[in-house]
C-alpha cells in the first residue's frame, strides 16, 4: 500500500440518517482498497477521533504517512490527535471548488489560511505520489448512492 490514505464521509439519507466515514488507499499499481468504514450519528471531532483511533489498530503510523481529505476541520483535528506525526493535505479538487467563489482573494486564502504545504506538491515535505485529490474515496461513495437510503446493514453487505 502507498503511504497515502484518502479520507471522506458521506451523509446517509432517508429514514436512517447518519454519516458514513471511510478510508481508502491504493497499492503501487493504482488498485483501490477500502480500508475501513464507520457509521456515526454526526460528523464532529469526537466521531473523527474515534474513527482514527480504530483505524490506528489497522494502519499504524509509519514515516511519511499522509492523509488527504477535504478541508473539514474535524478531519484535521482527528488526524492531529491520533496520527500527530502524519502529514495531512487537502484535496485539490475540493480546494478548487471552495475557492471559486473567492477567486479575487484566492491567493491570499491559499497563502495565509490554507498554507502552501497543504496543497502544493512543491511545498509538501513528504511523498504524495501522484495523488492530489480524494477521487479514490469519492468513487466508493458514488457506488453507495442508492444504498445510502437503506438500513446500514445493506451498505455493508
Amino acid at each position: 500500500m502507498r503511504k497515502i490514505i484518502a479520507v471522506n464521509d458521506t451523509h446517509l439519507h432517508g429514514k436512517y440518517e447518519g454519516v458514513l466515514l471511510n478510508v481508502v488507499a491504493q497499492d503501487t499499481e493504482n488498485h483501490v482498497y477500502p480500508i475501513t468504514f464507520c457509521v456515526v450519528d454526526k460528523e464532529d471531532d469526537a466521531s473523527w477521533t474515534f474513527f482514527f483511533e480504530k483505524l490506528k489498530d489497522i494502519v499504524v503510523y509509519e514515516y511519511n504517512l499522509c492523509f488527504i481529505s477535504d478541508r473539514h476541520k474535524s478531519f484535521a483535528n482527528g488526524i492531529a490527535k491520533v496520527y500527530n506525526h502524519a502529514h495531512h493535505r487537502y484535496c485539490k479538487r475540493h480546494l478548487d471548488e471552495n475557492l471559486r467563489d473567492k477567486f479575487p482573494e484566492a491567493i491570499i486564502v491559499l497563502e495565509h489560511e490554507v498554507g502552501f504545504e497543504k496543497w502544493s506538491r512543491a511545498h509538501f515535505p513528504g511523498n504524495r505520489y501522484d495523488v492530489m485529490n480524494t477521487n479514490i474515496v469519492e468513487s466508493l461513495n458514488a457506488m453507495l448512492i442508492d444504498e445510502r437510503e437503506n438500513p446500514v446493514t445493506s451498505i455493508f453487505n
